[in-house]
């Protein structure tokens, strides 16, 4: 239904005042949801007082902002109905543009009688509750905060099976920044990553800000395990600081440990507490990795294949990095690795050796914008054969360590992500013995030719 959204009204000591509301990024009324001429043709229910029988049967649903995605809906009275009596319904938005955080609020009511009701926010964080009981007969308004948004939002309206409901005034507006805020710019997540059984004390700082609040930040570690983890200071300025969480050796072992980290202070407007939830982890393997997957000391290629073999890391939004010789790019058949290419731009494959012939070894990168351009083995001859790091993901979205067939590293694409030797630097040749040989030149690329197979300078056998 269409609401008047701009002026709220307050009043506070006996005075009115007037505080404009922040200008909406996305609004759904469902208001064209109507039928003037033919009051029985099904636009019915929710806004008009009428929650169960034969109502909302409309099958087109008009929408103010379309490309929402429906699955058993129908519309109400400028309202959207979700759900039948025999299947389980959801409404999904389109992805809503927006960065940084942004406030939801919506209204929602039961079908005949009380129900659960869910949200899913995809792109973004709440320390909000999403799951809501509804009472019959009753319109209920649901405010949520989100927060960490990167380029966008996509929400899921969502009941029980058989539970059915009727939404409306889907609205996403940016936060107020008047309002008490406590925020981590580098996002709620402070990862350790994946390490070994013997792994040293290790920390991470977390940038902390705070915005129109009164009194002292404070820190506590709860629901998890606090003992593994230790905070540099339990209280922070209002305007926030920096905070160094230690990872303390010898209290995990071979599982995925975790707790939450609670930030909270105070609206100095309001005096309302404002909390920020973190999230802490780390997963300890009983593995003889030999790299810890950072910059300066990054996994070897046997560690990821290690890795991949041991079902990887569960946590897919993990970055590691990377380092091995490049032998070549993948020759592919049917989107599996068939062999070395070195006419391939959007892949790489690297070993632990320069002269690795054993396939069994092989890693494979996926590159992609500025570091396709400076990794692709047909643009960049002279990388075959030398060491680079990469930095990329170990699994993709389906926990599959496979890359092409290979254990692999995925989303390379930044100059930020690669590190490779300077132009110009030209590989040691790989020699070749035992047997009679000579060089050829195919497509501007230098090859030995020996017998009836042709191998590249490090000694490869190109297919």
């Amino acid at each position: 239904m269409k609401k008047i959204l701009g002026v709220l009204l307050v009043v506070m000591t006996g005075v009115m005042t007037i505080k404009a509301e922040m200008s909406p990024i996305y609004y759904e009324g469902f208001s064209n949801c109507y039928d003037e001429e033919d009051e029985n043709y099904g636009y019915t229910g929710g806004n008009d007082n009428q929650w169960g029988g034969d109502i909302a049967k409309a099958v087109v649903i008009y929408q103010d902002a379309p490309e929402w995605t429906f699955t058993y809906c129908n519309a109400g009275y400028q309202c959207l109905k979700v759900g039948t009596s025999t299947k389980q319904g959801l409404a999904k938005t389109p992805l809503i543009a927006c960065e940084g955080e942004a406030v939801l609020t919506f209204r929602v009511a039961p079908w005949e009688g009380d129900s659960i009701f869910y949200v899913s926010i995809q792109g973004g964080l709440t320390t909000d509750s999403c799951m809501f009981n509804l009472k019959q007969h009753q319109w209920k308004t649901v405010t949520i905060h989100i927060t960490d948004i990167t380029s966008g939002i996509r929400l899921t309206f969502s009941s029980t099976n058989k539970h059915r409901f009727f939404l409306d005034d889907v609205c996403v507006r940016p936060a107020d920044p008047t309002v008490g805020a406590i925020r981590t710019p580098e996002g709620s997540m402070v990862d350790f990553g994946l390490v070994g059984a013997n792994y040293a004390a290790m920390q991470r700082t977390l940038h902390v800000e705070g915005a129109n609040l009164t009194g002292n930040i404070t820190a506590s570690l709860a629901e998890g395990e606090p003992a593994l983890f230790q905070l540099s200071t339990a209280t922070l300025p209002a305007t926030g600081g920096e905070l160094t969480i230690t990872c303390l050796p010898g209290a995990a072992s071979g599982d995925m440990h975790g707790c939450y980290l609670y930030l909270r202070g105070r609206d100095s407007n309001t005096n309302q507490q404002v909390e920020k939830r973190v999230t802490i982890k780390v997963e300890v393997l009983s593995l003889n990795l030999q790299g810890a997957g950072t910059q300066p000391d990054p996994y070897t290629c046997q560690d990821v294949i290690l890795l991949a073999a041991n079902e990887g890391t569960v946590w897919t939004e993990t970055y590691y990095w990377v380092t091995g010789y490049v032998i070549g790019g993948v020759k592919r058949y049917q989107d599996m690795y068939d062999g070395i290419s070195m006419t391939d731009t959007l892949s790489l494959v690297l070993a632990a050796t320069p002269g690795e012939t054993d396939a069994t070894k092989y890693v494979t990168v996926q590159i992609s914008g500025n570091a396709r351009a400076a990794l692709n083995v047909k643009d960049n001859p002279e990388l075959v054969g030398q060491q680079i790091k990469v930095q990329g993901l170990l699994l993709n979205n389906n926990a599959n360590p496979l890359y092409l067939g290979k254990p692999g590293v995925r989303d390379v694409r930044t100059d930020a992500q690669y590190e490779r030797p300077a132009k110009g630097t030209t590989a040691v040749p790989f020699i070749m013995t035992n047997a009679r040989s000579r060089k050829v030149l195919r497509d501007g690329q230098i090859y030995i030719l020996r017998g009836e197979k042709v191998f590249t300078l490090q000694g490869v056998e190109v297919k």
